[in-house]
């Protein structure tokens, strides 16, 4: 035997005792809920969840997963954070009453369920066109965290009945579906947070410093691919010349990156009118505030939609990413 083979495997003994003795050491507290995104952000649907139970209990414990301690900034103060991986995560992993998560995250590291613990799966898509089934991604590590994912979740939240289609054809054929839709998207609905200062409009702009009667476009492509170039050679200028041509006003483009490639790269913001869109952490109160929407293949514009603003599709990858990753339906019009 090789030794780093020898090591590798005295290290993988070792953390599997670990892990063992620390889900046998700690007790399950009925009000602890632990929340996870793979933003590691207060956003999206664990955060209107969370959010809604402290409203109906405030002595519900909410715990959040983060990757960064500059991250907690963005919370509650009623939400405690735990660092990914650490300790006090394991700690509150095996602790907590029920886990929410919003897309494959708990199964990233070791994780064995316990008994009279629920595992409640959220995903961040609805009514996405790009196919999530492990036949059509060639990610290993990923396929195999989608179908544990499957095993022990004890519920997944729907939409509607092709979301419950593409659980069933993916890693959650027998997970039992709760058809509630997604908490992120009452906003989108209602057009305002439900806090009393729920001005999402105005509350954009001011984060930006932008005048209340600023016109605003979100270009949020899905995660970067072999050809990364689209995002960086996307033509903003044109984009902004033809929408102040047919709405008029004073336009200014929020260019946000998939939060999978934001942790390596960061937006260049050259212009006076291009803004990182990533500095602003809750992508759907950005839609409630603004006027136009642009993607490729990105589920959020699904979400989108429901406001009935308008928005497109740009997508110069579309033959390459057809053949790759595929679709549940056409995106081309026929």
């Amino acid at each position: 035997m090789k030794v780093k083979d020898f090591f590798k495997k005295s290290k993988n003994r070792l953390l599997a005792y670990w892990y063992k003795a620390m889900r046998q050491s700690v007790a399950i507290d009925k009000n602890k809920i632990l929340f996870f995104t793979f933003q590691g952000k207060y956003t999206c649907n664990p955060k209107y969840i969370c959010r809604r139970l402290h409203q109906l209990n405030s002595d519900v414990k909410c715990v959040w997963v983060i990757f960064r301690e500059e991250d907690r900034a963005d919370f509650p103060d009623y939400a405690e954070t735990v660092i990914f991986n650490s300790e006090d995560y394991y700690k509150a992993l095996y602790s907590s009453k029920v886990l929410v998560d919003n897309g494959l995250n708990f199964v990233k590291k070791p994780i064995a369920k316990k008994k009279g613990q629920y595992f409640i799966e959220t995903m961040h898509g609805s009514l996405g066109i790009k196919r999530i089934d492990a036949a059509s991604n060639p990610n290993k590590k990923r396929n195999k965290r989608g179908a544990l994912c499957g095993e022990i979740a004890d519920y997944i939240i729907s939409n509607s009945d092709f979301e419950n289609e593409v659980y069933r054809s993916s890693f959650w054929e027998k997970t039992p579906v709760l058809l509630y839709g997604h908490a992120r998207n009452d906003i989108l609905i209602n057009g305002k947070d439900d806090v009393p200062d729920g001005n999402l409009h105005d509350k954009v702009r001011d984060f930006y410093g932008l005048p209340h009667d600023a016109k605003l476009v979100l270009y949020a492509p899905t995660f970067a691919r072999e050809a990364s170039k689209e995002f960086d050679e996307f033509d903003a200028g044109l984009l902004r010349e033809c929408l102040t041509k047919r709405f008029g006003g004073e336009w200014y483009i929020l260019k946000r990156l998939h939060p999978r490639d934001a942790r390596n790269r960061k937006v260049s913001a050259d212009s006076g009118y291009i803004l990182d869109g990533n500095l602003y952490t809750d992508i759907q109160e950005m839609m409630v505030a603004i006027d136009f929407a642009v993607t490729d293949y990105s589920s959020w514009i699904f979400d989108y939609v429901v406001t009935k603003k308008p928005g497109m599709i740009y997508a110069p990858d579309l033959e390459a990413y057809q053949n790759s990753t595929g679709f549940y339906y056409p995106i081309t019009a026929t």
